[in-house]
């Protein structure tokens, strides 16, 4: 992956959370956008870990519980997206929180993306 493609790939990334943020606040749909963007966020985070997983399994590499954090945060995000399209759980302000903290991370990472340059191993 070239360092254009990583730097459209991470600032398109940010602008699409901007442009679901702004209209989730406005209401500009009857879709539950956050939700469903908090959904896509965690199933990805689980996606980049399945390789790891496997290699801990076929490989018998050792890993700790403290390596895991990551993954189980998106998991128990997974868990509060799901029921909360199924109408189990109502919670706006963690949605909120979890959406900001992606927007974060994005904009970070575009931003170091953009700013520094290297040689990467992609």
């Amino acid at each position: 992956m070239s360092n254009a493609v990583l730097i459209a790939f991470t600032w398109s990334a940010f602008a699409l959370h901007v442009l679901l943020g702004v209209a989730a606040y406005h209401r500009w749909s009857t879709l539950p956008l956050l939700p469903l963007l908090n959904l896509a966020v965690a199933l990805c985070v689980l996606a980049f870990w399945l390789p790891k997983w496997y290699s801990y399994v076929s490989q018998s590499i050792t890993w700790y519980a403290s390596d895991q954090l990551l993954p189980l945060v998106a998991l128990l995000i997974g868990v509060m997206s799901v029921s909360t399209l199924s109408g189990r759980y109502v919670g706006a302000v963690p949605h909120w929180i979890v959406f900001a903290f992606d927007a974060s991370v994005l904009l970070a990472a575009a931003l170091f993306f953009s700013l520094f340059r290297m040689d990467r191993l992609l």
